[in-house]
């Protein structure tokens, strides 16, 4: 399952990556704060010479899995974020790998920003999500779809405010 996820933020592009998106104080306050992730881990983060960064992530989000999705999966809902961002092309690519089920669900996402006019910015998010659990995969997908959109609405909503309230 293939969607696009879209917002828009009044900041330039190198500050929304610079002083946003890789800034450690905004993601604690995003992740622990505003959408009561139980774990969110900054597993490594290097930044190369020529501006490529490679990020890795644990996160653990308050979800309530659906029941059939519990009988193969349990409670587990934690996942590990794998990401590089490409300074030239000014992308950043996550591959979501699931603690429990990687072998059933994968998930890539593939973020970056077009400019809307002076210091404004649309963030578009490709997601593609397949999850291959027969009788149920379909319906996985959807409710991933589904707290994925959520997740990223609210993510929003606080990164604008973020934004106002820090001058950016």
């Amino acid at each position: 399952m293939k969607y696009t996820i879209k917002h828009t933020f009044n900041i330039g592009a190198d500050d929304f990556w610079k002083k946003v998106h890789f800034d450690p104080e905004f993601n604690r306050a995003l992740f622990e704060g505003h959408l009561g992730f139980t774990v969110f881990k900054v597993l490594s983060n290097e930044t190369a010479p020529d501006g490529t960064i490679k990020r890795k992530t644990e996160c653990a989000p308050k979800v309530e899995l659906p029941g059939p999705a519990k009988k193969i999966f349990g409670e587990n809902t934690s996942y590990v974020e794998d990401g590089v961002f490409d300074p030239k092309t000014q992308r950043f690519t996550v591959d979501v790998i699931p603690k429990v089920g990687a072998d059933k669900i994968k998930t890539r996402v593939v973020m970056w920003v077009e400019k809307k006019g002076d210091k404004q910015i649309e963030r578009v998010v490709e997601v593609d999500n397949t999850v291959k659990v027969f009788g149920i995969g379909g319906m996985l997908e959807s409710f991933i779809e589904k707290q994925t959109r959520g997740n990223y609405d609210a993510a929003a909503t606080f990164t604008n405010k973020w934004i106002q309230e820090k001058g950016l």
